[in-house]
């Protein structure tokens, strides 16, 4: 199976700057470009008929705004992916404008020239995305029983019991393979982070993007540190965007 990239638009009317864009966006491991427009008609029909995991968005459009085409994706009911506007420094008010009106999609804002402190947003942007990507599945599956799930490590087929799983994490970055850590071993499989997410139980909640862990198996979380303490030994940092998540599942 193929690793699970965050599928962006690029929305752009400079087609120098969308093209810069898409070249930096494309050399990141984790996001695949899979749409451009350069105008508010040909990003509305982008967006309404491609699922988007992340949205790339300028001000100034062709035909309009970028406000524009937010307020008439929301009027019709569309769902809008998390926004990064992408602005120039004299239409940084009007950036921030949409920000507060559309605070919901709004994940970031970048003053060009994007590429001033890229490595820095990058990590925040793509952080953020899986984050919510994780709410999301949090929040559209029910608890339930928790069945064996079949691993396949090369030539052998493991059933796996998700209550012996203490955490999971990307075992080769960009090749969709992941490794399960029990207490004593693990075992290494031929699924992104992304999808064995997908096959575990809810209360296996992503810390960080290349770590998730079994909830049951935490001992201490310090607050002041960010970290996670597991009963197996291991103290992990959870990342900024995924802290309120844990918070809230923990209930504090």
């Amino acid at each position: 199976m193929s690793f699970r990239k965050l599928k962006t638009i690029v929305v752009e009317d400079e087609e120098g700057i969308r093209k810069e864009l898409v070249d930096a966006l494309n050399e990141i491991v984790d996001i695949e470009v899979i749409g451009e427009a350069d105008s508010v008609e040909e990003a509305y029909h982008l967006v309404k008929s491609t699922v988007a995991d992340l949205l790339f968005l300028d001000i100034k459009l062709i035909g309009g705004t970028a406000f524009d085409l937010l307020a008439q994706l929301r009027k019709e009911g569309e769902k809008i992916p998390p926004v990064v506007v992408n602005t120039g420094f004299r239409d940084f008010e009007f950036a921030q404008r949409i920000h507060n009106e559309f605070g919901q999609e709004v994940i970031a804002i970048l003053k060009k020239p994007f590429y001033e402190d890229w490595e820095k947003h990058q990590a925040d942007i793509i952080e953020t995305v899986y984050n919510r990507l994780q709410e999301n599945r949090l929040s559209a599956r029910p608890a339930g029983p928790r069945k064996l799930l079949p691993i396949k490590d090369g030539r052998q087929l493991y059933m796996v019991n998700p209550d012996d799983v203490v955490l999971v994490r990307t075992a080769s970055k960009g090749e969709g393979k992941s490794r399960i850590v029990f207490e004593a071993g693990s075992i290494e499989c031929h699924l992104s982070l992304a999808q064995l997410l997908e096959k575990l139980p809810p209360g296996f909640l992503q810390i960080n993007r290349w770590e998730a862990i079994n909830m049951d198996w935490v001992k201490l979380v310090d607050q002041s540190n960010r970290e996670v303490y597991l009963r197996n030994g291991e103290s992990l940092l959870i990342g900024g965007a995924f802290y309120r998540t844990i918070c809230n599942y923990l209930g504090v």
